[in-house]
This record gives C-alpha cells, structure tokens and sequence, in this order.
C-alpha cells in the first residue's frame, strides 16, 4: 500500500501498473478494488463502502459498481 502523506488508499490511475493502481483496505491490507489500467479486474467493496473482510469503512464516495469502462473515449461537447 502507498501512503503520501496523510493518504493512505493513493492508487496510481492512467498507468499499466497492476500494484499501484489497486485500493487496499488500510486496516487490513485486502486488495479491495483491483485496477489494470482502465479496466477493473476486482471490485470488492460491499454496497455501503466498507472492507468485506475486517468490515472497516473506507474513505471516499463508492456507487455500485455496474460493467465496465475499459479504454473508451468519451466525447465531450463543450457548452
């Protein structure tokens, strides 16, 4: 797990780099959201936001999690 500074639950994003781009539980350690570049490979965190394994609330605003996103392109119309 990084940890910058205060941050305990930092993932790299928008890099091939499996390690740095999953979120570990702080307090246990579990791989809780596993990420290989833009694609989810595990997402384990129950409905409310907490670890499934030691039941720890984790920091953050988590939706549930529907499919995936994968290396889309979405276009953008600027207002």
């Amino acid at each position: 797990m990084e940890s910058i500074g205060r941050c305990l639950t930092v993932y790299t994003g928008n890099v091939h780099n499996v390690t740095g781009d999953t979120t570990y539980c702080p307090s246990c350690g579990s791989e809780l959201i596993v990420r290989d570049w833009y694609r989810i490979e595990n997402y384990r965190l129950t409905p409310d936001g907490h670890c499934p394994d030691c039941h720890s609330a984790i920091a953050g605003h988590f939706e549930k999690f529907i499919g995936q996103f994968g290396r889309k392109r979405i276009r953008v119309i600027p207002s």
